[in-house]
């Protein structure tokens, strides 16, 4: 029994002096978006991918991309010269064109890159070259300290055609009327969604009531220039004196006015400049798909009311209920303006808002 213990004993302390294992890599490591849809000639980011509790710090790299047919390629590896932001536009610091064109570059680069810590995948401009296929299968290796995977048909890549203009966040076009408690009240808003609303064509090709969104010149070749005109429903254009930065606090909402080297100011329009797309490059107070999104107002003498228009489309209205200038008798109102757009592409564009249910004040 004696000898017993002691084999159980001397077994016990063998057993202790073999280290622990270390590390865990799960075999469930996996993409978020099993598809990944990108269109040519825009620069975007997946999801990071899931490492299911896997030990970090992990490294990835792309091992092979095939085509739909499993065929090996080298179409997103091929390298294009391309125009690269080297550094985040600072509107606070970027106050010429000469400490902006710094921060870019014509670069050689491929379609497709991969952050080798979080597994990110990023799509560059050059995938605009890109077109004997439109479809791909990306496999991928990850490892850590206790070891690796290959894991193939990791991700699929969808090219889809160059969008010059995209619409990631809702955008509004509203008239607002001063109540006699001080208060606002929203009489009619234009609305687009996001780029699956019905109506975005018609803000493309300059048919849509209220919104558009127009290229108007090929030129600048790299940069972009962006004239925003506000019009009352007549099309009348306001000055730019009447548009103003939506307040919030002690500052502002953001604007285009943050993303633009050199901003000119005409009777009509305010046009703004970066040297390359996209525009806007900029967001003061959001981040994402909201980093899109512009605010301004206009000042309560810009417009008033078109009663007549307005109960010819939506019925009689009560307009007791709100302020009215002591000298001409108008009601008093103000345009709530919210921009939603990304412009991909370079050249000049005009973008405009008419104001619903609104004329000029002369």
């Amino acid at each position: 029994m004696k000898k017993i213990i002691s084999f159980v004993i001397f077994m016990a302390v063998i057993t202790s002096c073999v280290p622990p294992e270390v590390g865990y890599i799960s075999d469930n490591i996996h993409a978020l978006e099993d598809t990944v849809f990108v269109p040519r000639g825009v620069f975007m980011t997946s999801a990071a991918p899931a490492a299911e509790g896997s030990t970090y710090p992990m490294k990835w790299e792309i091992t092979s991309v095939t085509d739909d047919a499993g065929n090996p390629t080298d179409d997103l590896f091929d390298e294009y010269e391309i125009l690269i932001w080297k550094e985040s536009f600072n509107p606070d610091t970027d106050t010429t064109l000469a400490l902006v064109e710094a921060k870019l570059e014509l670069a050689d680069k491929p379609s497709l890159l991969i952050n080798d810590v979080s597994g990110e995948m990023a799509f560059t401009q050059a995938s605009k070259f890109v077109t004997d296929n439109d479809i791909y299968k990306v496999n991928v290796n990850v490892a850590n300290v206790r070891g690796e995977r290959q894991l193939d048909d990791f991700v699929i890549v969808k090219l889809q055609d160059f969008q010059p203009v995209e619409f990631p966040a809702e955008m509004r076009d509203r008239i607002n009327l001063v109540k006699n408690d001080g208060g606002l009240k929203a009489l009619y808003t234009s609305v687009i969604t996001n780029g699956d609303d019905d109506d975005v064509p018609s803000v493309l090709d300059g048919t849509h009531p209220y919104i558009t969104v127009i290229k108007t010149s090929d030129e600048p070749a790299q940069g972009v220039k962006v004239r925003m005109v506000i019009a009352d429903s007549y099309d009348v254009p306001f000055s730019p004196e009447k548009v103003l930065f939506y307040p919030s606090g002690s500052g502002y909402l953001q604007n285009f006015h943050d993303n633009s080297v050199e901003t000119v100011n005409d009777a009509t329009s305010t046009t703004f400049s970066l040297p390359a797309p996209p525009f806007p490059q900029y967001g003061r107070n959001y981040s994402g798909t909201s980093s899109y999104l512009m605010y301004y107002i206009t000042s309560r003498d810009a417009f008033t009311v078109d009663k007549e228009a307005y109960e010819a489309a939506n019925g009689v209205h009560d307009w007791t209920q709100y302020q009215t200038d002591p000298l001409t008798g108008e009601v008093l109102c103000q345009a709530y303006i919210r921009w939603g757009i990304k412009i991909n592409d370079s050249g000049t564009w005009e973008i405009k808002m008419k104001i619903p249910y609104s004329k000029k004040i002369e």
